[in-house]
């Protein structure tokens, strides 16, 4: 009779341990994500890498840096901006909110040091909704039929 009744019990518990548990949104979406535009910011006719990156943490905090390089090189020339946030994740979607960004003061520059850079006040706070692709290789930023707004695609890159 013992037998059965320890049968009884131990069953279920090899069973539950044996589901496969579906990773969470906050796991699939933690990375690095890339985006880069080239162009020119400033007086002169040179053209730059513009990168910027999100990088998302498993706790529902995000850093993002938007840095400029020579086309194709690997070296920082500088920044333009940098900061911090917090993020949720609803139905394939990401909301990003900036909790503080420092960004440049001066309108017309490919890129300052970091140091220079300049504390952004946000009121009410800035957000960003990005559509998820299912395998959380892609962000894209959407804009509405009649907005005038330019679509931001990151791609993951680690």
């Amino acid at each position: 009779m013992k037998k059965y009744i320890l049968l009884i019990l131990v069953i279920p518990i090899l069973f539950s341990s044996c589901a496969d548990e579906e990773p969470s949104p906050e796991s699939k979406i933690t990375g690095i994500y890339e985006r880069i535009t080239q162009g020119n910011l400033g007086w002169g006719s040179e053209q730059f890498d513009f990168v910027g990156t999100l990088d998302f943490k498993n706790d529902g905090t995000f850093t993002f840096e938007e840095v400029t390089k020579n086309i194709g090189g690997d070296e920082i020339l500088g920044y333009r901006a940098y900061g911090y946030g917090t993020y949720t994740i609803e139905n394939n979607k990401v909301t990003i909110v900036k909790n503080e960004a420092y960004a440049q003061g001066v309108a017309d520059s490919n890129y300052q040091p970091k140091s220079e850079l300049v504390l952004y006040q946000f009121d009410p706070p800035n957000s960003l909704i990005f559509g998820i692709t299912e395998d959380y290789k892609t962000l894209t930023s959407g804009c509405g039929p009649l907005e005038n707004c330019l679509v931001l695609t990151y791609t993951r890159v680690e």
